[in-house]
């Protein structure tokens, strides 16, 4: 089965993570796409398959070489809440002519809104009706490993042992939450989950959301002077004292503060605030900043504001940067399928920090896809077929390496 029938197959089944629920798998297609892939699994010639059905992982596994690096790759089975993923109707557009493409009568994929599309001139890109996302995140990195994975089940060349997972509800920050490091347990791994075909990625951000209450004084407002607390007012005043770097006016290593939720009434108030940053001491000051904010406030209003703050995951730079091995063997194997290597920064998270701080280093790499998490979402065919050479190299230029170079600088 070649990937683009894989690819077609996968974004078939709504897989949308449920961030209302607690415990993986949050929804049944997860499950359903897991049954799926085991099936394909039960087909490959492989050495070990295991399928976690209460938490819905999927492992496989192919025997190597002794004496040479064992590499894991993973994808995440689940689609993110942000546009719907429920009868996805995927459009093939062969010989993009690089004009506007038209998904519906009210939404228009436009090169003039996303530049990239310019570089797929001449080839053929999938993309939604307009009423979905597309699902390629992460369907599509799934579909790559697969083919990765079929064509090394029959392949009688030199390598490491070679690990994959699929992980659940990735979108929803729990992919690593249930990983049995007793199954997937190689030298080095790769996420797939990124964009552009020979993308590689190794610095994410360090994170932690902000949840701030606020417990007004109520008061009828005829007789309010010097005793009503407006909850809601005390809100929009603390909001107004964060610094002005938002999500919306920034970019590359800018960090930022979110305001990702705000509501209340007289009476009560809440916030939440996703903290960013990669750098480790500017992130411990976006932190002191609200603590400051919260603190001036109570000083004016009488201790009514509570702030908690809980660091969420790590820049995975920390790790990389002490394997510089890893990181040259990847893009000396991306260079030798003739694809230009692009190393950017993850404005994000990523499952591959947690895996990387539990010992795995786990840089992302592309998959081809763009504009992920919305219906303008799109893929290009022949960089998803380069993907997969990309994964095949990778396992190919470490089959040359012995695993005791791979140890920290």
């Amino acid at each position: 089965m070649n990937v683009l029938k894989r690819f077609l197959k996968y974004v078939s089944i709504d897989t949308t993570s449920d961030s209302t629920k607690d415990k993986t798998p949050t929804s049944k297609g997860q499950i359903k796409l897991a049954e799926t892939i085991l099936g394909e699994f039960k087909n490959m010639r492989l050495d070990d398959i295991y399928y976690d059905e209460e938490n819905c992982y999927l492992y496989a596994y192919i025997k190597g070489n002794p004496g040479l690096p064992s590499i894991g790759f993973i994808s995440h089975l689940d689609t993110c809440e942000d546009a719907k993923g429920k009868n996805i109707t995927p459009l093939i557009h062969p010989n993009y002519n690089g004009e506007d493409i038209i998904l519906n009568e009210n939404t228009v994929l436009s090169p003039e809104r996303f530049p990239s599309l310019k570089d797929h001139i001449g080839k053929t890109l999938i993309t939604t009706d307009g009423t979905t996302l597309l699902g390629a995140d992460d369907k599509a990195g799934i579909a790559e490993i697969m083919a990765m994975l079929d064509h090394f089940s029959t392949s009688h060349s030199n390598h490491g042992d070679i690990y994959v997972c699929f992980t659940p509800d990735e979108e929803i920050g729990m992919g690593t939450d249930n990983l049995n490091y007793e199954i997937f347990k190689p030298d080095i791994a790769y996420t797939v989950d990124g964009n552009r075909a020979g993308e590689i990625a190794y610095e994410n951000f360090n994170a932690a959301t902000a949840n701030i209450n606020i417990k007004g004084t109520p008061s009828h407002c005829g007789s309010a002077k010097g005793v009503m607390i407006n909850a809601s007012r005390v809100a929009t005043i603390l909001n107004s004292l964060v610094p002005n770097e938002f999500p919306e006016n920034t970019e590359l290593y800018d960090g930022f503060f979110h305001l990702e939720n705000i509501n209340g009434n007289v009476g009560e108030a809440s916030l939440k605030y996703l903290i960013r940053d990669f750098d480790k001491e500017n992130f411990e000051k976006r932190k002191k900043i609200l603590e400051k904010i919260v603190k001036d406030l109570n000083e004016r209003y009488g201790n009514c504001i509570e702030l908690s703050i809980v660091d969420k995951y790590r820049n995975m730079l920390e790790v990389i940067e002490q394997y510089p091995e890893l990181i040259t063997k990847t893009q000396e194997a991306i260079e030798k399928t003739g694809t230009d290597v692009s190393v950017r920064a993850i404005r994000g998270g990523t499952d591959g920090t947690d895996i990387s701080f539990k010992g795995i280093p786990c840089p992302n790499l592309g998959t081809g896809a763009y504009n992920y998490h919305s219906v303008y979402e799109h893929i290009c065919l022949e960089d998803m077929e380069k993907v997969v050479e990309i994964l095949i190299s990778i396992v190919k230029q470490f089959s040359k390496t012995d695993k005791h170079t791979l140890i920290k600088k």
